[in-house]
């Protein structure tokens, strides 16, 4: 069967993710397991695009921080609960020409409000 559902109570929600050092997948462990959610983690990758793959394959659900659309051949999934967002900040090199890191910036924080 390709694609994926929801296990059975008591089974654990299949995860795909990125490795162990993604906040992300830290801060979507943490918020499962604080609300009482079985999860395991079934598959990792090094990177989002294999993240993607693992979840196009039915093998498991990605926590994903989403931005505009699902990607191709993902649907969002209601059941779990919300995942509390991950502050994030930005740096720009010394010397950085400002207009230049200004309008990278106000392009980031468009894309992400």
């Amino acid at each position: 069967m390709i694609g994926w559902a929801p296990p059975a109570a008591p089974e654990p929600v299949p995860l795909v993710a990125i490795g162990d050092f993604c906040a992300i997948r830290r801060r979507a462990i943490a918020t499962l397991a604080e609300q009482g959610v079985a999860a395991s983690v079934v598959g990792d990758a090094g990177y989002p695009a294999g993240v993607l793959d693992l979840a196009r394959t039915g093998r498991g659900v990605a926590r994903l921080a989403m931005v505009g659309p699902a990607p191709d051949g993902l649907t969002p999934y209601g059941g779990l609960p919300p995942v509390p967002p991950i502050p994030m900040s930005a740096l720009a090199r010394p010397g950085a020409d400002p207009a230049t890191v200004e309008a990278a910036f106000a392009a980031v924080r468009q894309l992400l409000h």
